[in-house]
């Protein structure tokens, strides 16, 4: 059922209409002020905002204005005794749907609310499903308006729209696949194959049979010709992520396939013409790997025609609440969580998510699937979530000292390694060099 917001100073106002739209069904919020109706919409999803007009403060119009500055998305209705068609008029290019004058009667405003909040949660739904049918696809799917998010945007655009290899680089869970599916849907190559591949899910041979394909007979099994994904992706793009696990050999190969846009089945002498674009992505550091020997050079430059950083969710707090947001509407609906207490949010806002924006959307499902009731409390939270306390501006961590440096890192090591291995302890510890026992009191430190 639909979530109704009241803000009205006069409170025999707010207990009556209180009454009135429980007594429909409906989700009740109250608010005595413009200003605190503000602070309730903006930590709350509301299908429907009712706001008196003339108010000590702010007036009606004042808090319509704010909200439509906070991008509140809900539908805002005006009630006032003073009513004239220029309030109105105003209240409608704010972006007001509907104008009610006192007294009103009961059948009435009911079948006002009704019909606001029926049309609010379609325009949701529609919005919704446009969202899912565009998918990752587009830059609608990178939520942020913050200013590194604007740049990243701008970013995507000239590189998508001139030609060149692209590589997107960033921590774990930053969207590094969002952007470079932004990068295609924005590219005059939207229309082709987008494929993807993650070069650390699969052994040095599966991953050059995945990437070039084979011939009949190339090996045992080989019953048949099958075509690689680079030729899969022929007129489009091809997204190959942590591309600074990729071996030596099949990185001669890739280069080949770069340089004269040919590959070469297993097992065949003839090369193949193929027209695509490569987008890489790592969470590595490619130029230290060049600098070892592990990743060879003329690849790396080969491939950084077009750099894309992506920044962590700390570097961009203000995003971290149109995320929740987002997660809430995406996964909340299901489960009837409509809204998030103020101590929750304040939990999720001073988190600094070293998983980034996929450990974030985690937190969010999780979180709604364990909640009791519509709206989600601070119990609902993974425990270092509900744990956590601003940083201290004299602390270690915050002064950017090499202790604190140090401390970021491991964690982030540790993190990244668990997502690669799918959060297996073994093949984490094993990869970290470090014993089980050992990956454990890390993690505990880390609150991982």
């Amino acid at each position: 059922m639909s979530r109704i917001l009241v803000i009205d100073d006069d409170e025999a106002v707010r207990e009556s209409m209180t009454r009135m739209l429980r007594g429909a069904g409906y989700t009740v919020d109250t608010a005595e002020s413009g200003e605190e109706g503000v602070a309730a919409a903006k930590g709350n999803v509301f299908d429907v905002i009712l706001s008196d007009l003339r108010m000590p403060g702010i007036s009606g119009l004042d808090v319509l204005q704010r909200m439509r500055e906070l991008r509140v998305d809900s539908a805002f209705i005006i009630m006032t005794g003073f009513g004239t068609v220029d309030t109105a008029v105003e209240a409608m290019k704010l972006g007001a749907v509907d104008f009610v004058q006192k007294p009103f009667f009961r059948d009435e405003l009911l079948m006002r609310v009704r019909s606001v909040a029926e049309r609010r949660q379609l325009a949701r739904q529609v919005d919704l499903l446009q969202r899912q049918m565009r998918g990752n696809g587009s830059l609608d799917a990178l939520i942020g308006d913050s200013e590194p998010m604007q740049r990243l945007k701008e970013l995507i655009v000239r590189a998508a729209t001139v030609p060149g290899t692209v590589l997107i680089t960033g921590e774990t869970g930053t969207g590094k696949e969002l952007v470079a599916r932004a990068v295609h849907a924005t590219s005059p190559r939207a229309a082709r194959p987008f494929v993807a591949l993650n070069c650390a899910a699969l052994t040095d041979t599966l991953l050059e049979n995945e990437l070039f394909g084979h011939a009949r007979g190339a090996f045992t099994g080989a019953a048949g010709a099958r075509a690689g994904l680079i030729e899969h992706a022929n007129a489009g793009t091809l997204f190959l992520d942590e591309i600074g696990t990729m071996a030596a050999g099949v990185q001669a190969k890739l280069l080949r396939a770069l340089e004269a846009g040919e590959v070469r089945r297993i097992g065949e002498n003839d090369a193949r013409k193929v027209d695509v674009r490569f987008v890489a992505a790592t969470n590595a550091d490619l130029q230290a790997a060049v600098d070892s020997g592990t990743f060879r050079s003329d690849l790396f430059y080969r491939l950084n025609v077009h750099r894309i950083h992506l920044p962590p969710l700390r570097e961009r707090p203000g995003d971290i609440e149109q995320l929740i947001n987002f997660f809430l509407e995406k996964y909340g609906a299901a489960a009837s969580v409509t809204s998030i207490s103020d101590p929750a949010r304040a939990a999720l806002m001073r988190y600094d998510y070293p998983g980034n924006v996929r450990q974030l959307e985690h937190v969010m499902q999780r979180a709604v699937a364990v909640a009791r009731g519509n709206t989600l409390e601070p119990a609902d939270l993974p425990e270092e979530l509900s744990a956590a306390r601003p940083i201290d501006p004299h602390s270690a961590a915050a002064d950017g000292s090499v202790a604190a440096a140090r401390e970021r890192a491991e964690r982030e090591m540790i993190v990244s390694t668990l997502a690669r291995n799918n959060g297996e302890l073994t093949g984490t510890a094993r990869e970290l060099q470090v014993s089980r026992t050992t990956l454990w009191r890390l993690m505990k430190k880390h609150q991982i």
